[in-house]
Order: C-alpha cells, then sequence, then structure tokens
C-alpha cells in the first residue's frame, strides 16, 4: 500500500492510499468536513486521478469515519459521471478536484459490533 501525497503551493498532504494489487484507491473523510453539499459529493485530486486512476480504471473507496460507511465507484463511474471543480484561496491553492455524487457509489453500511469485537478493535490500537 502506497500514501498518496499531491503538494499544493503551500504544503504537502496525503490524499488516500494506493494498493496497486487490488487496483485500489481508498481514502478516509470525516463526512461533515469532507462531503461537497452543493453536488452531495465526494472528491479527489483530478490531477490523480486523470493521471494514474482513471487509465488503470482503479476502484476509489471512500470510507466516512463519521457514520462507518463505505463508499465505492470505479473511476469510469467517475470520469462519466464526475464534476470538476477548483476551490481557489488568495493564500492557498487546493488544485482542481473530480466530485462524484453520493448516488452513484455503493453504499456499504457498517457493520454491526459486539461489545466484545468493539473492544478488540479499539484494542488493536494499542497492542
Amino acid at each position: 500500500m502506497i500514501p498518496i501525497k499531491v503538494k499544493t503551493n503551500t504544503r504537502s498532504r496525503t490524499i488516500g492510499i494506493l494498493d496497486p494489487d487490488k487496483k485500489t484507491f481508498c481514502k478516509e473523510v470525516i463526512g461533515s468536513k469532507h462531503l461537497f453539499r452543493k453536488f452531495d459529493a465526494w472528491a479527489t485530486d483530478a490531477k490523480y486521478f486523470n493521471d494514474v486512476l482513471l487509465p488503470n480504471n482503479y476502484t476509489i473507496v471512500v470510507k466516512d469515519k463519521e457514520n462507518g460507511k463505505t463508499y465505492t465507484a470505479t473511476a469510469e463511474v467517475m470520469n462519466k459521471n464526475g464534476q470538476y471543480f477548483h476551490f481557489k484561496k488568495k493564500e492557498e491553492d487546493d488544485r482542481a478536484q473530480i466530485f462524484l455524487s453520493r448516488r452513484y457509489f455503493q453504499v456499504e453500511e457498517p457493520k454491526k459490533q459486539t461489545e466484545d469485537e468493539k473492544a478488540e478493535e479499539f484494542c488493536k490500537n494499542y497492542l
């Protein structure tokens, strides 16, 4: 698995994790912060999408840490139905992004966990 970083004019940030063997690009989001409400959509960096994800038709997986839902779509679906948008701020340019409405994603609800499973998962972070 390869962490993917992009550089803007003021910083470098990780935009997701690439798994070339499984042809998946995964990212974790906080829905209340990262969901673009105008399009009801998740986004990814447009340049990275066009350079890597689309030519290889990667599967894009978005995990919302707030509600536990997992959203999955192929790069082809994102290319066909997505919208490009560029947030430009005077002090920082976050590069253009491609947005895909949540209606085009397959949605997996979070698995219900027993109290023992929750405790085990919590402890994994510390062992």
